[in-house]
């Protein structure tokens, strides 16, 4: 059985859903004749990789392989792959081409010292090879180098858009999947649309009647309902059924993290859970209990120091 994220992974930039502004810049450089050095940012799964795979095959052709580089930068972020592999690749002589391609996914891992030796290698080796960088955050790439490409901002896919991908799956797949369903899927992928393939081929093994609850259960995130009982517990002040509706989430094999995250988008769309003011505060906690939870303190105690500072907020 074929893996669907490479069964539906766009061929063409016609295929590739929701970028309008970046494909037709894309495509006016490949109009031109005129490649520069480029920055694709924007969340994952919306189609930064997937992009610079298809500009290298409209240029090269059949030899794209020979003339194409990937690396992922959160394996190979060294300063030795660098120095070894990558400046290897694009001092070679492209084939049959003007110059070669190399594509640096999740470039935002690149270590300083590695990005300092690319910034080098760009200037040495610009008649042979062009360097791109797929980041999901532009930011933790140092100025010099980003100084040195055009930026290409691939924006997070709209519900629309969503939409229309799981459309083509469902009539391609002979799926049956609801508004209820499809809603759901949007909400658990959150624009990934790597995430949302993976997620509808497992479903699919197991039923082609796709349905909401069924989405949740599998994709390890809950039903919103459940998580603003428990808000709305604690901002009523009482900590303690507060307490046991999340724990009983928590149960189920949520991890901490996660359920941070959904809370965060629950508090951010909702308007009858905390008015302006409060939301703001719940917010700005919620940001401290993350950031904790990331380094490195007990999830679960981060967790309930949140709870207690909703109860007590409205005191």
């Amino acid at each position: 059985m074929a893996l669907w994220i490479e069964k539906y992974r766009p061929t063409s930039f016609d295929e590739v859903i929701g970028q309008k502004d970046s494909i037709e810049k894309l495509k006016a450089m490949l109009k031109k004749g005129d490649i520069q050095h480029m920055i694709l940012s924007g969340p994952p799964g919306v189609g930064k990789t997937t992009s610079a795979v298809v500009l290298a095959r409209e240029i090269f052709g059949d030899v794209w392989t020979q003339n194409f580089m990937e690396l992922n930068a959160s394996d190979d972020r060294k300063l030795s792959v660098i120095q070894g592999k990558v400046k290897e690749f694009a001092r070679s002589k492209p084939l049959g081409a003007p110059f070669k391609m190399i594509l640096f996914d999740e470039a935002d891992s690149l270590t300083q010292e590695a990005q300092q030796a690319l910034r080098r290698m760009m200037e040495e080796y610009s008649a042979t090879c062009r360097f791109l960088f797929s980041v999901n955050y532009q930011t933790n790439i140092i100025e010099p180098l980003q100084s040195r490409c055009a930026i290409l901002r691939f924006q997070p896919l709209s519900k629309q858009d969503v939409f229309e991908f799981i459309d083509r799956l469902s009539k391609n797949e002979g799926l049956t999947i609801d508004g209820d369903a499809k809603e759901a899927l949007e909400s658990v992928s959150r624009g990934d649309l790597r995430a949302l393939t993976n997620l509808l081929q497992s479903l699919a093994n197991v039923s082609k009647v796709i349905l909401s609850h069924t989405v949740y259960i599998n994709s390890g995130v809950l039903d919103g309902s459940k998580i603003k009982e428990g808000l709305k517990l604690a901002i009523s002040g009482d900590y303690s059924k507060a307490r046991e509706v999340f724990l009983s989430i928590l149960d189920k094999g949520i991890n901490t993290k996660e359920l941070v995250g959904q809370i965060f988008d629950i508090i951010t769309s909702s308007e009858d859970i905390l008015d302006k003011k409060s939301r703001g505060y719940a917010i700005e906690k919620l940001a401290e209990v993350d950031y904790r939870i990331v380094e490195g303190a007990t999830p679960f105690i981060q967790f309930q120091s949140f709870l207690a500072f909703l109860s007590a907020l409205k005191r």
